[in-house]
């Protein structure tokens, strides 16, 4: 919906009826899923993906500094012809029509109806007041950021990076290198005709064509009906890319390449190349971790059967994987906190793990420090991630720590859960908004999957420099007097 001078669009928020010039409204949208911005300013609702880009959304009802909350579910969302654009959510969208003389307002004002007072407001100024001090103090506050780099310190080697997941009970891992994604199992999968159980059928990502393989049947593990809950890894080996579905995604592992070793000849039985390449020793006798070979995989005479019966029956014009190589490509991981979903560049994780019932506390720590983490000889401090981003109520339990090396730091981030590995084209990021309030710059880029805004995650931005040196000087010498 667009308008002209001379026309007014009348709405209520918080109580009160507001006319708002026409030639300042560029559309009017119905509310759909938003992602909360952690930190932003009062009034800030959260984001919304709009034709290519991330639109923050306003509550019109706390920018007029009304008694109440903030609307739970705005009526329509008015987008505003602003540099860069912006939406205000309403309670309701009353009336648009064509007034005599000129505009009630220019396109940065809003006018209160004489039922209400006859007050005339200046938008222009009161998203001002509310929103540039809150970005001008954080970046006059910005501490320097530690350099983000992968991998332990102290590393003489560079270690070897594992995606780790369950089946039946047994703990497997893939090279991390080898898995562009990792994703929910699709709901429909459109099963083919005169195939072995092991393919489970054919879904589309993104204008490709995926075969979904059952990784419990093609290891002669026992089978099970989906669960709504598995997930599905997606490899690509010598240009073939394949699903290959899972019980779920554990950790990321990255350990010294004297853990890991060539798997014991039993390991591999059947047709086929070996499947499990090499097994991974975990530290403090957890036991073993089998790692399956891509190539091998791909080589198993019946894994090459069923693909070789997916390119027959395909669409031709589906086939084709997305044209940006996969080396110019972003895989992101994809995190959870309370209901929200956030990415961080997987590069700049060092590992994931499990959260350990207990954590030592760190003496003098700030108290979004939970506590101590031992990771293989290294004492790493944890941080509370909804803490900081001001989740509000208790994880469900299952937590995974994310670690990073910030500077001369390596630090732990609890998440609710990992969630996904997603891979991204340039031309997929969007530039994230900047009204983040005490969190400004936190979230520096965006991409848009089914319908919601997935914020990245500025690794350096999660601690700065002065915090990053306390909590290093504090787990020098923790338990010192």
């Amino acid at each position: 919906m667009s308008g002209q001078g001379g026309h007014r669009l009348t709405v209520r928020a918080g109580g009160v009826r507001l006319a708002l010039a026409a030639s300042g409204v560029a559309e009017v949208i119905r509310p759909r899923r938003m992602t909360r911005v952690p930190n932003g300013p009062p009034g800030l609702l959260g984001v919304i993906p709009l034709r290519g880009s991330v639109l923050p959304v306003l509550s019109l009802h706390q920018l007029l500094g009304r008694a109440g909350p903030v609307e739970a579910a705005a009526a329509r969302i008015v987008v505003l012809r602003h540099d860069p654009p912006l939406g205000l959510a309403v309670d309701a969208v009353e009336s648009f029509e064509a007034v005599d003389g000129p505009a009630p307002s220019g396109p940065g004002r809003l006018t209160l109806e004489p039922a209400d007072g006859a007050e005339d407001l200046d938008l222009a100024a009161i998203l001002q007041a509310r929103f540039a001090p809150a970005v001008r103090g954080a970046a006059g506050r910005a501490e320097p950021r530690p350099q983000v780099r992968a991998g332990p310190a102290a590393a003489a080697q560079p270690d070897q990076a594992f995606l780790a997941f369950t089946l039946a009970g047994q703990d497997f891992a893939l090279p991390l290198d080898s898995v562009a994604e990792v994703l929910t199992l699709p709901a429909s999968i459109a099963a083919l005709p005169q195939t072995e159980q092991l393919l489970l059928g054919v879904f589309t990502l993104r204008e490709a064509v995926l075969p979904a393989l059952s990784l419990r049947l093609l290891l002669g593990l026992p089978d099970r009906p989906p669960t709504g809950r598995d997930q599905i890894v997606v490899t690509q080996v010598a240009g073939q890319r394949m699903a290959l579905v899972v019980d779920r995604i554990s950790t990321i592992l990255r350990v010294a390449p004297d853990r890991v070793g060539p798997a014991p000849s039993l390991f591999n039985t059947g047709g086929g190349e070996a499947r499990i390449g090499q097994v991974l020793r975990q530290a403090d006798g957890r036991g073993v971790v089998a790692i399956l070979s891509p190539a091998g995989l791909l080589a198993d005479n019946r894994v090459a059967a069923q693909l070789a019966a997916v390119d027959q029956q395909k669409d031709d014009s589906m086939a084709t994987a997305a044209s940006t190589p996969a080396a110019a490509r972003e895989r992101v991981l994809v995190i959870r906190l309370g209901g929200e979903s956030y990415g961080l560049p997987i590069g700049a994780v060092d590992e994931v793990v499990r959260r350990p019932g207990m954590l030592p506390r760190l003496p003098k720590a700030p108290d979004y420090v939970q506590g101590l983490l031992n990771l293989r000889g290294r004492v790493i401090p944890v941080i509370d991630q909804r803490r900081r981003f001001g989740v509000a109520g208790d994880s469900e339990g299952g937590e995974r720590i994310l670690v990073l090396t910030l500077g001369r730091l390596q630090a732990g981030f609890t998440v609710d859960a990992v969630t996904e590995i997603l891979e991204v084209a340039p031309a997929d990021i969007l530039l994230a908004p900047d009204l983040a309030g005490t969190g400004a710059g936190l979230f520096d880029r965006a991409i848009e999957r089914e319908g919601r805004v997935i914020l990245l995650i500025d690794p350096a931005a999660l601690l700065n420099q002065a915090e990053a040196d306390l909590l290093r000087d504090l787990t020098t010498n923790p338990f010192a007097a």
